[in-house]
């Protein structure tokens, strides 16, 4: 009889990517995976030897605590059924319940369950994730039939949102960034995921749903965004990816890490004290059109 495994994932779209590797993983050592999250179920082709679920409900906790051998649970402080989920494991059984901690803090070796999976800020989710159960640096991403990887070499996709506007980098600043590309021979098309984007001269596309968006990243050749879940999608798919983020703290643990790329980040010349902060208040306004296309170009010369 197979072993079973609940592994339950933050519902960001990046946090479930990265949480993949450690389905794929625990599925490749045997262990019958089911994933919990509430975003991926729609690219369930993408990878059907892993199924994933939406999550349960409050008053399943005493089902779900009888169905699996061991549990991995990322700690989310937003959702009740998790809380609750890591209170009563660990009253019943400690040593199967497995709580992982991923945020880049100094204060997380305070968290109470942080021995269970000690994560070290200085790399990648991905990363951290593959050391926990000693693995392959994947989360078993495989196209459909019929898909040709990077079939438009010169499409540029630009995800320009997020889910925290505190994340994005300026829409003028895109903008410019789109048009030099276009003069420099790229197809630039925005995936701004939101109502309000129609840019003269730029294509716009908007999407029925995520396993659509994800065919149409698989054959683009690259995606520039901001620190958000489709800059994750892209990466795993094997995309070479561009993206903007506050901090360098932020960016080694949370940047798209599957595929190397370039990120692009304030200056650590630009004071960022307490009382100040203006590296992580004003990080847009440091970040330059110069500095991405600089980035973009090395971005193609390794790829």
């Amino acid at each position: 009889m197979e072993k079973q495994v609940g592994v339950f994932c933050h519902n960001g779209l990046g946090d479930g990517i990265n949480c993949l590797v450690l389905s794929h993983n625990l599925s490749l050592q045997g262990w019958k995976v089911d994933t919990f999250q509430n975003t991926l179920g729609s690219m369930q082709n993408w990878f059907p030897h892993l199924p994933v679920y939406p999550y349960p409900s409050l008053d399943q906790i005493e089902e779900i605590l009888a169905c699996y051998e061991k549990y991995f649970v990322v700690q989310n402080d937003t959702s009740p059924f998790v809380l609750k989920l890591i209170e009563e494991g660990k009253k019943r059984f400690p040593e199967r319940m497995k709580v992982i901690y991923l945020y880049p803090s100094k204060n997380i070796v305070n968290e109470r369950y942080y021995d269970d999976c000690k994560t070290d800020p200085t790399v990648s989710v991905a990363e951290n994730l593959r050391r926990l159960c000693g693995g392959v640096l994947s989360n078993g991403f495989r196209a459909p039939e019929g898909l040709v990887h990077r079939k438009w070499a010169k499409r540029v996709i630009i995800h320009p949102t997020s889910g925290r506007v505190s994340k994005n980098w300026p829409k003028e600043k895109y903008v410019k960034l789109a048009l030099h590309l276009q003069k420099q021979g790229y197809e630039v098309v925005f995936v701004p995921g939101e109502e309000g984007w129609n840019i003269y001269g730029i294509e716009v596309q908007r999407f029925t749903g995520l396993n659509e968006l994800a065919t149409y990243i698989y054959e683009s050749g690259y995606l520039i965004g901001n620190d958000s879940g489709l800059g994750h999608l892209a990466s795993a798919l094997g995309i070479p990816t561009l993206v903007f983020c506050r901090r360098k703290t932020l960016a080694k643990l949370w940047a798209p890490s599957f595929l190397r790329g370039e990120v692009v980040t304030p200056g650590e010349w630009i004071p960022n004290v307490r009382g100040l902060r203006w590296r992580d208040r004003y990080w847009q306004k440091f970040i330059t059109v110069g500095m991405a296309t600089r980035a973009f170009r090395r971005l193609v010369c390794r790829n």
